[in-house]
């Protein structure tokens, strides 16, 4: 089969889409990382006017800096293209035989000087019992601008009461991470 034949151009457009094709699953992987972050918060137990005003908050995720974990990865913020949040999950790490009972519904918004403030994840519905809760993350918002930032915030608006003991929570975070890659789009 000479090159110049019709069958020998078939196989050179069939080789070169095949090359292509593997090329842009190649880039598909090597341009996406994970990135994992966490935080933890100490929730006082609460008082019998604390109970009656229904008053409770995280602190602990305010200041949130990804440079350490994207050196970690050999990368640095000016190669970031996006970052979508894959999950959060808040886990009761003390008291022992403590759970999330004391919370209705928790909301985590994402901070930054300059930027407007985005909900990243919610749970509107709080199970009896657990001491795990997945929550349901925004993954269609880009959270660049808020992660190249110098600093930033996960704030949280939380409906419940302080539990009856302190509580110590904390909260992981994988982030999505699409980063530069020469020769990949």
């Amino acid at each position: 089969m000479l090159p110049g034949s019709v069958s020998g151009w078939r196989v050179i457009r069939h080789t070169i889409a095949l090359g292509s094709l593997l090329a842009l699953t190649m880039c598909s992987n090597l341009d996406h990382i994970d990135i994992s972050a966490g935080g933890k918060a100490d929730i006082p137990a609460g008082t019998l006017l604390d109970k009656l005003l229904g008053s409770v908050a995280f602190g602990g995720f305010d200041k949130v800096d990804f440079t350490e974990s994207f050196k970690n990865q050999g990368v640095s913020k000016d190669d970031v293209d996006a970052v979508h949040l894959k999950t959060m999950t808040l886990i009761v790490e003390a008291p022992a035989s403590g759970n999330f009972d004391f919370l209705k519904s928790v909301h985590f918004f994402a901070k930054a000087d300059g930027l407007d403030k985005i909900e990243i994840a919610t749970i509107d519905s709080i199970p009896s019992g657990k001491r795990e809760l997945d929550l349901v993350v925004n993954a269609g918002a880009d959270l660049k601008a808020y992660v190249v930032a110098p600093s930033m915030q996960i704030v949280s608006e939380v409906q419940g009461s302080r539990p009856d003991q302190e509580t110590t929570v904390a909260a992981a975070v994988v982030l999505d991470v699409d980063i530069h890659v020469p020769g990949c789009n």
